[in-house]
C-alpha cells in the first residue's frame, strides 16, 4: 500500500471557491474510474496549513495524475517524510495560450480544464485520437486547452469579434513563447460581408484547432457535418445572455442547439456542459437531451458561484460504439 499525498493548488480556491473540496471529490473520483484504479481511501487532509488530496493506492501512482485540475505537486509519504515525484504532464502547448487572455466573461480556465477531464474519463481513447467540439467557444480557452492536450478541435461562435481577439492573442503568445507553429483563415462556404463561415485555424506541431463564426444551430452546415468524440461547452448563466424569446433563461437557446449539437456527436460520444443550476434546471436540460437520445452520466461538481449562480456540470452520453 502507497500513500500519495497531492499538493492543492490555490487557484482552486478561484475556479471552485467554498465548495472546492466537492469538486475535488468528483475528478478525482472519475479519475479513478478511468485508470481502473482501486483507493483505499482518499481524503482531504492539512499539514502545517497547507491542503493535501491523501490517497491510498496498491498501484504506481499513473502519470495522468498531473492532469487533474487541482494538483500542483505530488508527494510519495514515507513515514514523516515526504517524497517529492516528478510531473510529467507532457503538454503539447505552453500555458500563456490559455492563461494569457484575460477578457469580460472568460471561463475560469481551470473550470475549463475539468470540464475536459470530465469527457476525457468517459472515452476509452488516447487524447491524440479525440476530436472535440465547443459550439460555444468565446474567444476559444476551450480549444486552446484542448491543443494542450494535443487534442485536435474546432469551435463555434456568433461573436464576430472573437476572431479579431484570438488572432491577437495567438500572435503575441507565438512571438513571445517563439512557439513554431501555422495560422490560416479562410471561409466555410462563400465568403460574405456578415462573416458568417469564417474561420481562423491554428497549428502547432501535429495538433490543431477552429474557431469558425457562426450560429451554433447551424452547425451541421459549418462543421460540414464533421463528428467529434466530445463535445464540450460552458453554457450561458442566464445573466448576461438572453435566448431568442428576450427571456433571461437559457433553455430556449439549448432547445434551438440540442438537435445540432446531438447530431454533432459520434456514437458513443460524451458531451460536458457547464450551466447554472438555478436556470435553467437540471432537469429541463436532462429532458431537453433525452428527446435526442442522449443518456446521464453520474457526476457532479456542484459549487457556488455567487447569490444567482450555482454551477455544476452535466455529463451526457450518445449510446453507440465509439470509433
Amino acid at each position: 500500500m502507497q500513500t500519495y499525498l497531492l499538493l492543492i493548488s490555490p487557484l482552486c480556491k478561484g475556479a471552485y471557491f467554498a465548495d472546492s473540496a466537492r469538486v475535488i471529490a468528483a475528478e478525482t473520483e472519475a479519475w479513478l474510474q478511468a485508470e481502473q484504479l482501486n483507493a483505499e481511501s482518499y481524503s482531504i487532509d492539512t499539514i502545517a496549513g497547507v491542503s493535501y488530496l491523501r490517497l491510498q493506492l496498491n498501484a504506481p501512482l499513473p502519470p495522468s495524475v498531473a492532469r487533474l485540475t487541482f494538483v500542483q505537486a505530488v508527494f510519495q509519504q514515507q513515514g514523516e517524510l515526504l517524497q517529492p515525484l516528478p510531473l510529467t504532464p507532457n503538454w503539447q502547448l505552453g500555458a500563456e495560450f490559455v492563461y494569457g487572455a484575460k477578457y469580460k466573461g472568460k471561463t475560469n480556465e481551470l473550470l475549463t480544464q475539468l470540464l475536459i477531464n470530465a469527457a476525457l474519463a468517459q472515452l476509452p481513447l488516447p487524447a491524440e485520437h479525440i476530436k472535440l467540439l465547443d459550439p460555444m467557444c468565446g474567444r476559444g480557452t476551450t480549444l486552446l486547452w484542448a491543443m494542450r492536450y494535443g487534442i485536435n478541435s474546432k469551435g463555434i461562435e456568433q461573436d464576430a469579434k472573437a476572431l479579431l481577439d484570438l488572432q491577437q492573442h495567438l500572435k503575441k503568445q507565438t512571438k513571445l513563447q517563439r512557439q513554431k507553429h501555422s495560422l490560416q483563415h479562410g471561409f466555410v462556404g462563400k465568403a460574405n460581408k456578415q462573416g458568417q463561415g469564417k474561420f481562423i485555424d491554428f497549428a502547432v506541431k501535429q495538433t490543431h484547432m477552429r474557431l469558425i463564426i457562426g450560429d451554433s444551430r447551424n452547425s451541421n452546415t459549418l462543421l460540414r457535418d464533421e463528428r467529434f468524440h466530445a463535445l464540450v461547452s460552458d453554457l450561458p448563466y442566464g445573466i448576461q445572455h438572453h435566448g431568442s424569446d428576450k427571456a433571461r433563461n437559457p433553455l430556449s437557446v439549448l432547445a434551438a442547439c440540442a438537435s445540432a449539437w446531438a447530431n454533432a456527436l459520434k456514437p458513443g460520444g460524451v458531451m460536458a456542459l457547464a450551466y447554472n443550476r438555478y436556470m435553467p434546471k437540471r432537469e429541463a436540460i436532462l429532458q431537453l437531451f433525452a428527446e435526442q437520445q442522449l443518456e446521464p452520466i453520474v457526476f457532479n461538481a456542484e459549487h457556488r458561484m455567487s447569490e444567482s449562480i450555482v454551477r455544476d456540470i452535466l455529463l451526457l452520453k450518445k449510446p453507440g460504439t465509439l470509433s
